[in-house]
């Protein structure tokens, strides 16, 4: 097997759908993640034992069923990282082999004005010393803390450009996104004040609310650019959009939209891609994302029908996705490829589509593996252009 030119074909295939043009094969994009472990037979536990360790846990289902790309390869929590700073806010399940997160909200709604003031300062002085409570052990622990917290972050860092590599040498498999930007209303959302904190302060804090998205979008510009004038577009920018879900078009139009358009087209006018992972239903704010430039944006729905989101967007965007994980887990063979068969019609004409999975793998039970083969295999040789 040549690794090397299989990985050049797939590099390809993405470069050339995502650009709107056919290329020779339909690209398939795995979502796997801790679901690799329980297939291999392994724990978490075991893939913190050491990175080669993991790599070879977490290579198991790409020897096995059929990808072009994957959109990450290991486990993309730095666990030990969140150890050294005492925090639980990412912790193993019972399983052994998936991971949970714990909501952690230390902002409170009147402290919008400190943290407009200079996000940066409030975050490091009050919100780390809140969600880490190894930082506010006294001198010269909290520094040694710190100190392990911040060695861990680089051999984290280190830990997935190895993966890479590995992945690129052993298979032949590109990963797909080596970055990741968070929306600034996610931030929000997400790390300082939780879901009923700021679903609350759409309507108590608008003003501030808005204020703070406006100075998180020129944080979140800084990090998805590096400062750097140029990007390349493959691999590309990671986004996971959570609040949408829950806003109605005329909130999304007003407190969300605005200030992550402009972290999108930073990453455009340099050159980029991002990948986004539109979470929940999206075609109410189809509208928006009309207003991107072309083959600019690969986007990942979760619950929207993908030929009618190619209809209504496949000019604009890359639609990615198509096989729902529920048909996988419970549908038979046959079911599974029929189904497979009416996506790859419906949205693969004219390039700007990529198979993959409507879900996130995680847990032993969330497909039936020989389904999952079975999919993928018809997909490789059935979507020829």
């Amino acid at each position: 097997m040549d690794t090397a030119k299989l990985f050049e074909e797939r590099v390809k295939r993405f470069v050339e759908t995502t650009n709107h043009q056919e290329p020779d094969r339909v690209p398939i994009l795995s979502n796997i993640e801790t679901w690799a472990i329980s297939y291999a037979g392994a724990t978490v536990h075991e893939c913190l034992e050491s990175h080669e360790k993991e790599f070879e846990i977490f290579a198991k289902p790409f020897q096995d069923i059929y990808f072009d790309g994957t959109l990450g390869f290991s486990m993309n929590r730095a666990m030990k990282l969140y150890s050294a700073l005492g925090s639980n806010a990412y912790f193993v399940s019972n399983d052994g082999t998936t991971l949970q997160h714990q909501e952690i909200s230390p902002m409170q709604a009147d402290e919008y004005d400190a943290f407009i003031e200079d996000p940066i300062k409030f975050t490091r002085n009050v919100l780390f010393k809140r969600k880490y409570p190894a930082l506010n052990k006294p001198y010269p622990e909290n520094k040694q803390a710190l100190k392990a917290a911040a060695l861990e972050l680089v051999d984290f860092g280190a830990k997935l450009g190895n993966g890479a590599a590995y992945l690129k040498e052993k298979l032949g498999i590109p990963v797909t996104s080596y970055s990741l930007v968070i929306s600034p209303m996610d931030i929000l959302f997400d790390y300082m004040r939780g879901f009923v904190g700021a679903t609350t302060d759409l309507r108590r804090n608008p003003e501030k609310v808005k204020a703070s998205t406006e100075k998180l979008a020129e944080f979140c510009m800084g990090i998805s650019t590096g400062g750097a004038p140029k990007i390349d577009p493959f691999p590309w920018t990671f986004t996971p959009l959570h609040m949408p879900e829950f806003l109605s078009p005329k909130q999304f139009g007003e407190f969300y939209w605005p200030a992550y358009k402009k972290v999108l087209l930073a990453i455009h006018e340099r050159g980029g891609k991002v990948y986004a992972f539109l979470e929940g239903s999206w075609e109410r704010f189809y509208e928006f994302l009309q207003e991107l430039p072309k083959s600019f944006l690969i986007a990942a729905f979760e619950r929207d029908d993908v030929a009618q989101a190619k209809k209504a967007l496949g000019d604009k965007i890359t639609i990615c996705g198509g096989m729902p994980l529920s048909l996988l887990r419970y549908g038979t063979k046959e079911e599974c490829i029929d189904h497979a068969k009416k996506v790859v019609d419906a949205c693969a004409p004219g390039g700007g589509f990529i198979f993959g999975t409507n879900l996130v793998l995680l847990s032993q039970g969330d497909v039936n593996p020989e389904n999952y083969k079975a999919v993928n295999e018809f997909v490789h040789n059935y979507g020829v252009y």
